[in-house]
C-alpha cells in the first residue's frame, strides 16, 4: 500500500504537469506583427493581472503607475521613501484606479488633506491608529485584486477546477492507502497532536505560497539580461524561508508522531497539489487571444521604448519620467528600472500587511525596508 501511495504521487505530479501544459498550449498560426497600440478594452492593471495569472500585487502597482502616467497621482523617490501625492483630478480612471483613489488617498480632493491623513501609515509606532493605517495599502491592494479578479475572471482567466479534482481525487485515495499503511503507528500517537501538527504544516505551507510570488520576483531580476540592476532582498523575503523551515518543522512532528514514510508522503501530496493547483491557472481561449495581442504590443515596447525607458528612469531617479505607455511598459515586464524597483517596494510592504497581525515587531521589520510613504 505504501508502495501504491507514491506510485500515485508521481502519477499526480505528471498528471498536473500535463494538464498545465495542455491549457497554455496554443499554436500560433502565421507571422508575428507588432501592434503599435495595446488591445483596446483593457487597462494596463487588467493585463498585468491576466499577464502574471493573477498570483501577485503587481497588477496594484500597475495601477499606480497608470494613474501617474495620466497626471492623476505624483510619484517621487525619496532617499528611503516615495510620496504619492494627488495631482490632477480631471483624467478618466478605470474601475481599479477607482478603487484605489476611494481607499488608498480616501476620495480626498486635497493634496494637504491626503498628507495629514496618510503620513503616520509607516512611521511606525505602538500608536493603534498608525497600526491600522499601516494595513491601508494591503486593504487596497485585495481591493483592487478584487476589482480585477471580477473583471478578468472566469472570461479571460480560470482556476479549471474541473481539472484540478481528478489530481485532488487520487491524491485522497492514495493518502488513505499511506494511511492504511501506517495505521500501527499512528495508533500509539495521541489524535489531538497528530491531527495539530497536520493543520501546521497545511498553514505554513500556505503562508509560504503567499509570500512567495514578491521574492521570487525580485530573484527574477537577478537572472542575466536583467538592466540595470538586481533587485535587493530584504529582510521581509525571509518569511519566505522562515515559513518554510516552520513548515518542515511540523512535518518532522508529525513523523514523530506517526512516521517519516507516511510524513513524507503526507508532505509530497501536500506540496504536490498545492503547486498543482497554481500551475492549473491559465488563461481561457479568449484569454489567449488577448495574450497573443499583448505579446505583439511588448514587442513592440521591447524593440522601440525598453532601452530608453531604462536609461530615463533609473532606479535612483528622484522624480521619474511617466510617459503613456510606461505603465504597460511595467506590465509586459518590459520595464526593469525605476518602475520595477517602485514596484518592490509596495509588494514588499502589501505583501507584509496583509500576513501578519500589527504590532511593534511588526512595525520595526516595516521599519527596515524601503518604505512607501503615502503623503
Amino acid at each position: 500500500m505504501r508502495t501504491l501511495a507514491w506510485y500515485g504521487l508521481v502519477v499526480v505530479a505528471a498528471y498536473y504537469f500535463l494538464a498545465s501544459v495542455a491549457l497554455r498550449w496554443r499554436h500560433r498560426r502565421g507571422v508575428r506583427v507588432a501592434l503599435y497600440d495595446p488591445p483596446s478594452g483593457i487597462s494596463p492593471a487588467v493585463a498585468a493581472y491576466l499577464w502574471e495569472r493573477g498570483v501577485s500585487d503587481k497588477p496594484f502597482v500597475v495601477a499606480l503607475m497608470n494613474m501617474a502616467s495620466k497626471g492623476w497621482l505624483k510619484i517621487e523617490q525619496g532617499p528611503a521613501d516615495y510620496l504619492v501625492s494627488r495631482g490632477d483630478a480631471s483624467p478618466q480612471l478605470e474601475d481599479e484606479e477607482q478603487v484605489v483613489a476611494k481607499e488608498l488617498l480616501r476620495g480626498s480632493t486635497s493634496t494637504q488633506e491626503v498628507c495629514g491623513v496618510l503620513v503616520s501609515t509607516l512611521h511606525l509606532g505602538a500608536d493603534p491608529v498608525c497600526l491600522s493605517q499601516l494595513f491601508t495599502l494591503g486593504r487596497t491592494a485585495q481591493l483592487v485584486r478584487g476589482s480585477l479578479e471580477s473583471a478578468v475572471e472566469p472570461e479571460l482567466l480560470s482556476a479549471h477546477f474541473a481539472w484540478f479534482v481528478p489530481g485532488l481525487t487520487l491524491s485522497l485515495w492514495c493518502f488513505l492507502a499511506a494511511l492504511y499503511a501506517d495505521l500501527d503507528g499512528l495508533g500509539n500517537s495521541p489524535p489531538p497532536l497528530v491531527i495539530m501538527s497536520a493543520v501546521f504544516v497545511v498553514w505554513a505551507l500556505l503562508a509560504t505560497i503567499k509570500t512567495l510570488p514578491t521574492t521570487i520576483y525580485k530573484l527574477k531580476s537577478h537572472l542575466p539580461g536583467r538592466t540595470p540592476r538586481p533587485l535587493p532582498l530584504v529582510k521581509r523575503d525571509c518569511m519566505v524561508l522562515i515559513m518554510l523551515l516552520v513548515a518542515l518543522a511540523s512535518l518532522a512532528v508529525f513523523a514523530w508522531l506517526s512516521s517519516p514514510m507516511f510524513a513524507l508522503q503526507f508532505g509530497g501530496f501536500l506540496l504536490v497539489n498545492f503547486v498543482g493547483m497554481v500551475a492549473l491557472r491559465a488563461p481561457t481561449a479568449a484569454g489567449h487571444a488577448l495574450l497573443a495581442k499583448l505579446n505583439d504590443f511588448r514587442m513592440f515596447l521591447a524593440e522601440v521604448d525598453s532601452d530608453r525607458v531604462n536609461r530615463t528612469n533609473a532606479p535612483t531617479a528622484p522624480s521619474p519620467v511617466l510617459e503613456k505607455y510606461t505603465a504597460w511598459a511595467l506590465a509586459l515586464d518590459v520595464e526593469h528600472a525605476w518602475g520595477e524597483q517602485f514596484t518592490t517596494a509596495v509588494l514588499n510592504l502589501s505583501a507584509m500587511a496583509t500576513f501578519g497581525s500589527g504590532g511593534p515587531e511588526h512595525g520595526r521589520a516595516a521599519a527596515e525596508i524601503m518604505d512607501l510613504h503615502l503623503r
